[in-house]
């Protein structure tokens, strides 16, 4: 056991709690009943409009407590373009603590010497770590920005056994394998994804000993966003199609009980500071909509004639972002993304975000694409046929963001019922230094 005190937050990111209750009632969430009974959950409060309900805004404002207004911070990735703005991590560290970290969200690492530090998969920031962490995040990186894609880097798949083989317990292997065998069923590879990034964060916490550290858990956001209408905790009238996720099956009762195991071992430890937080949470979405992923983003860019790229970063979904060498050539793509429609409905294709040298791009078309749908701009000539063999199909949106989030842990934190999300920090600082 660990003597001195110890600090973990864990961020699932945007997990409904409503529906933590509807399976803790069915029994089998054990161990999120035993930490609620701790301390009930508090609901924290963010950003009001709607465009500003996204995690790698809200996770900023935990990591500095600032709101969106005062850190500026609006895209996935971008914290590291503000090195102005001081992160609970390194203030943490000039207070004399060891910090380590697994996939913490949108954050830079400015530390000087963390126990450990695994940056999520889009936020282009240093790693530490020995070899294996290193490649093990390059494998992760790979499959998470690819994740639409049928084929696997054999590389990645290699270092990804690797990390598996040293930090994965042998008493987990099962859970692997078992689920291993289920990979073609929804939300499999995302369980499997935060079971791993959970076990390697608790096999360097156990050995390095950090005084505070910080897991990110994103599948379960990813399984409400997707699945939601098949959990037994909807009540609502969505449903999704069989071939999507069959009737009767259950992806978030799956990842949720992966989160229960997880939160399990760590209340074992009675020296141990158990900080459990969403940022925000989702409802269900009330309408059909697709989302889809360009395949090549550079290809396409390409087949449009955008030009003078420097590079293009895929994010999270159906996100990219294309970085130029100067603001002119910016300027033109964003006028020709912006001016492309799906020729039968006319709809748009995309939504940017021009910051100067960069673009951020949201494939925002959401109908059904069909074999023979081609898109268009007439003012600038571009036509492709046949735009769904340039995409691939991510899912059906069944969750969408809600600003209120959660906080609970295993001690007591407040006796309030409801706090700013500004107001976490504080309250992650003072459990860290033991001065609540």
């Amino acid at each position: 056991m660990i003597n001195k005190q110890k600090t973990i937050l864990v961020g699932l990111n945007e997990i409904n709690f409503d529906y933590v209750n509807y399976y803790i009632k069915k029994g089998i969430l054990p161990n999120f009943k035993k930490t609620f009974k701790l301390q009930e959950p508090i609901k924290t409060e963010s950003e009001k409009e709607y465009k500003l309900l996204e995690p790698w805004i809200q996770w900023v404002t935990i990591h500095t407590g600032k709101t969106f207004n005062q850190h500026k911070v609006f895209r996935l990735g971008d914290i590291v373009n503000y090195p102005e703005l001081s992160q609970l991590f390194e203030e943490l560290e000039n207070k004399g603590l060891k910090i380590g970290a697994i996939s913490p969200f949108n954050t830079a690492n400015r530390l000087k010497d963390p126990a450990y530090f695994v940056p999520d998969p889009w936020t282009k920031t240093n790693s530490h770590g020995n070899a294996v962490i290193k490649n093990l995040y390059k494998a992760i990186n790979h499959s998470v920005n690819n994740n639409t894609e049928s084929k696997f880097k054999l590389t990645s798949l290699i270092f990804l056994i690797i990390g598996f083989l040293a930090y994965v317990p042998l008493n987990r292997w099962q859970h692997y394998f078992k689920n291993f065998f289920l990979l073609s069923r929804p939300g499999i590879k995302a369980l499997i994804l935060d079971s791993l990034l959970a076990d390697i964060h608790f096999s360097l916490w156990k050995t390095k000993k950090p005084d505070f550290s910080n897991l990110f858990l994103n599948s379960g956001a990813h399984i409400q966003h997707h699945y939601l209408f098949n959990s037994k905790a909807y009540k609502g009238n969505q449903k999704n199609p069989d071939w999507y996720c069959p009737k009767g099956y259950d992806p978030l009762a799956k990842i949720l009980v992966e989160y229960d195991y997880q939160i399990g071992k760590l209340l074992k430890y009675s020296n141990l500071n158990l900080i459990i937080a969403t940022g925000l949470h989702q409802q269900p979405h009330n309408k059909t909509t697709f989302y889809w992923r360009l395949k090549d983003h550079m290809k396409f860019c390409n087949d449009v004639g955008i030009s003078n790229i420097v590079e293009v970063q895929p994010r999270m979904s159906r996100d990219f972002l294309i970085n130029f060498d100067n603001e002119e050539s910016a300027q033109n793509a964003e006028k020709k993304l912006n001016d492309i429609i799906m020729l039968k409905d006319l709809k748009k294709i995309f939504k940017t975000d021009n910051r100067g040298k960069s673009l951020f791009v949201e494939l925002v078309y959401s109908d059904n694409i069909l074999d023979e749908d081609s898109v268009f701009s007439k003012t600038f000539s571009i036509k492709i046929n046949k735009f769904k063999n340039q995409v691939s199909f991510v899912a059906i949106k069944n969750g969408e963001h809600n600003g209120e989030g959660y906080l609970t842990s295993n001690f007591p934190i407040y006796k309030k019922s409801k706090i700013k999300l500004t107001e976490l920090k504080s309250i992650i600082i003072k459990a860290a230094l033991s001065k609540i």
